[in-house]
């Protein structure tokens, strides 16, 4: 529905009736007519045709009264653009100003842990004269810092107090521990077949393809002759022994592949006060293969950066019941690789009994594991002092 633009106008002059005739001629409609004197009257017409009265007036003085419709804000805009400009800039400048972060301070007494904290906030976007963030984003680079420092922080909290950040900061103390010299025995952490043991210190009990249970002596810190305590020290040595997993996995028989496709496109963005403005209409599903940005103000909320996108679509695909399994068994195979270090390995694998539906299959795999079983238990220390006091008797 098309919304017309109304004009009240008085027209004075001689004669005005005879204008009004020259409207009608013209095919010019109006309505609302007053005659306020012998040489003025006031009509309403659209604002179109008063442009072509205008083009068409010789004598008379013609002046509007009233505007009607969209026109009426139109106009009041341009009359007043100067008006209307600067109190957009100044509610931006002032909206700007009083969320800018002026001053940055970290409370702290080390100098390294405050140029650490500076670093990482400029980093994560959080500098003088940029945007205060929110709360949300505050938390957001708390946790990443302490994250990526665990060794040197231990707690920080950022505040604001209007455009002041202050950054509170505990420092985490690591205190080396002194390597005890208190006698010891290696025992088996878990039960399983020996196939390795490297002992430093102690008396060796156990030797390849031994079976030992969980909390066995493998290694003893008793020192013994002739069936009796004569010494302990600290066992020192590392034992690999073949241990075992069975691993429950579920894995789909449908899987998704995502195909890039040649149509390519870029795309202008253009962001302010957190806000995304795309020049081109987005694809359904595209995929960035490129970002880089073109303006950047370092004190107002914007810039323009330059997208490159690729147009993708998903593939969907069913998975032969060979092909799952397999799957199944390298899923398996990575649950049980992400618990081992990089000195133990799998020996070897079986697949145990599965069951499947429409949409995925259930899997059990049986792995045998060479594994450090290293583990520690105190001696018996009454067992050389009942030694010394008999020999002191």
């Amino acid at each position: 529905m098309m919304i017309n633009n109304y004009v009240k106008i008085s027209i004075t002059g001689k004669n005005p009736r005879l204008f009004i005739k020259r409207c009608i001629y013209n095919k010019i409609k109006y309505s609302n007519y007053k005659e306020i004197s012998h040489n003025k009257i006031i009509i309403k017409i659209t604002y179109e045709d008063y442009i072509k009265i205008l083009d068409k007036n010789t004598i008379y003085e013609i002046n509007i009264i009233k505007l009607y419709g969209p026109i009426k804000y139109i106009t009041l805009f341009k009359n007043n653009i100067t008006f209307f400009l600067a109190s957009i800039i100044a509610f931006i400048y002032l909206f700007t100003l009083s969320n800018l972060t002026f001053d940055i301070q970290v409370v702290h007494n080390n100098k390294e842990i405050r140029k650490l904290i500076m670093d990482n906030l400029n980093d994560n976007g959080i500098s003088k004269y940029h945007l205060v963030p929110n709360y949300d984003k505050r938390q957001k680079v708390i946790n990443k810092i302490i994250k990526n420092n665990k060794d040197k922080i231990e707690w920080l909290e950022i505040e604001r107090k209007g455009s002041k950040l202050t950054v509170k900061v505990t420092e985490r103390k690591i205190n080396a521990k002194k390597e005890s010299i208190e006698p010891r025995h290696i025992v088996a952490k878990k039960s399983g077949i020996i196939i390795k043991v490297e002992a430093e210190q102690g008396v060796i009990l156990k030797k390849k393809n031994d079976y030992v249970s969980q909390g066995e002596t493998i290694i003893s810190g008793d020192i013994i002759k002739d069936e009796t305590v004569k010494g302990q020290v600290k066992a020192k040595g590392i034992v690999y022994a073949e241990t075992w997993y069975k691993v429950h996995v579920s894995y789909p028989l449908i899987y998704k592949e995502v195909i890039y496709l040649d149509e390519v496109k870029n795309n202008l963005i253009i962001t302010f006060m957190n806000k995304e403005l795309l020049l081109r209409k987005n694809y359904s599903s595209m995929s960035l293969e490129k970002n880089k940005v073109l303006i950047k103000s370092k004190v107002f909320p914007f810039n323009i950066r330059l997208e490159k996108q690729r147009k993708t679509k998903i593939k969907k695909q069913k998975y032969t019941m060979d092909k799952a399994i397999r799957k199944a068994e390298e899923l398996a195979v990575k649950k049980i690789s992400a618990k081992l270090n990089k000195d133990e390995y799998i020996i070897s694998k079986k697949k145990l009994n599965f069951t499947s539906n429409d949409s995925k299959i259930e899997l059990d795999v049986f792995f045998k594991v060479c594994e450090d079983i290293t583990s520690y238990k105190e001696v018996d220390k009454s067992l050389l002092n009942k030694e010394e006091k008999e020999n002191g008797n």
